[in-house]
């Protein structure tokens, strides 16, 4: 596939991840701006984001950072960015760092990186793209969110790349072919968070995993980090269906891309009505994203 020129990138936001991930960001920054391509991301200076476009611009690469307006004052901006465009909210956000990009790069990152790469995952079950999704397995990070994947009824293998090193990513892209014709521009791109954040005290219970409602399940927890709503959420767990994601959780918490707080953000139970009884009882978490998460910009 020769004709991608701009990659959007979905990545951590926590600076206190180890340095080989960091080193990622970095190394993909180069590649993206030495190969002429320019960058879109999520326009923020915090962990790996911050690193991935620095390195980008100092090749002198053109680099679009997007930036919902409800959080401007919350989220540091990068600056010197080549562009920057505000839009009314996340999922505004999320489109357009899709509808911009040839091509889309998840590197390692918490519930945001996961809920962005499921929403493609899943806008591409709905016929809606044939964009290629690269998601970059340094370290084994990706290992159990993989296998989960794989084990999912309405997941496509042909719409994920799976690479284990940047220097791969490149390639890989170079040698794809879309399963299916571009189809044209949609009027809509489905999403879950005005359903997630409107006002109730339902909680929200996943109990058959797919990529649908896996989507859904993360998306949840990333708008309950942000403070976006306080509904309980719950995994019904009966036969082990949920492990590989659980572990891939853990795993995120053990690297630092989501908080320790954010494991207490859902509850996992075997028993229809147990779990419902414990959710009733679920504690509201804050998290003080720019403490807890962020730490001090790299650049």
């Amino acid at each position: 596939m020769n004709n991608i020129n701009k990659v959007t990138v979905y990545l951590g936001s926590s600076g206190r991840c180890r340095p080989v991930f960091k080193e990622a960001a970095i190394t993909l920054g180069n590649l993206i701006g030495k190969g002429n391509k320019s960058l879109i991301y999520g326009g923020m200076d915090a962990g790996l984001m911050g690193l991935l476009a620095d390195s980008t611009l100092k090749t002198g690469a053109h680099v679009t950072g997007v930036i919902p307006r409800k959080l401007k004052d919350s989220e540091r901006i990068l600056k010197n960015l080549s562009e920057t465009i505000m839009v009314e909210d996340l999922c505004d956000r999320k489109k357009l760092m899709f509808q911009m990009a040839d091509a889309v790069i998840s590197l390692p990152g918490g519930f945001g990186t996961v809920d962005e790469s499921l929403e493609m995952l899943y806008w591409g079950n709905h016929g809606l793209h044939n964009k290629p999704l690269v998601l970059v397995n340094v370290e084994g990070y990706w290992n159990d969110f993989i296998t989960y994947l794989r084990s999912l009824p309405d997941f496509r293998d042909e719409l994920l790349i799976i690479v284990d090193k940047v220097s791969d990513i490149m390639p890989a892209l170079e040698s794809y072919i879309p399963s299916t014709p571009t189809p044209d521009e949609p009027n809509h791109y489905p999403h879950f968070e005005d359903e997630i954040s409107r006002k109730t005290s339902e909680p929200i219970m996943i109990d058959v995993p797919t990529v649908e409602s896996s989507y859904y399940a993360v998306c949840a927890l990333g708008l309950k980090q942000l403070h976006k709503h306080q509904r309980a959420i719950g995994f019904l767990n009966r036969k082990g269906e949920f492990d590989h994601f659980l572990k891939w959780m853990k795993t995120a918490q053990k690297e630092h891309f989501i908080t320790d707080k954010c494991l207490n953000l859902f509850t996992v139970g075997k028993n229809d009505s147990e779990l419902r009884a414990s959710l009733k009882n679920q504690d509201f978490i804050k998290i003080d994203l720019h403490s807890d998460k962020w730490g001090n910009s790299e650049v």
